[in-house]
């Protein structure tokens, strides 16, 4: 297994709201499903849901490619690509 696949299941292993997965070419995909966020069903704690999925990856120096952009696409239940941060 990829360590960056590794890595990301790793830092989000308590999140069941996200799937990551990979089509085997060494990229990493991230989506959410807000329809599992169950605390609630207003779109700002869907966005701080996310926000603290983004926090749990950076935390294991994983970033989103999009940067902040892909904030906005995870909300909105899109996928997005997990890269190593850069240093």
């Amino acid at each position: 297994m990829n360590t960056l696949i590794y890595n990301a299941r790793m830092a989000l292993r308590d999140v069941m709201e996200v799937n990551i997965y990979t089509q085997g070419n060494d990229k990493v995909y991230l989506t959410v499903f807000p329809d599992l966020i169950w605390e609630g069903t207003e779109e700002t704690h869907t966005e701080k849901v996310v926000h603290g999925i983004v926090e749990r990856l950076h935390d294991m120096d994983l970033a989103l490619a999009g940067g902040d952009d892909d904030i906005r696409t995870l909300v909105n239940s899109g996928v997005v690509e997990i890269v190593r941060k850069v240093a």
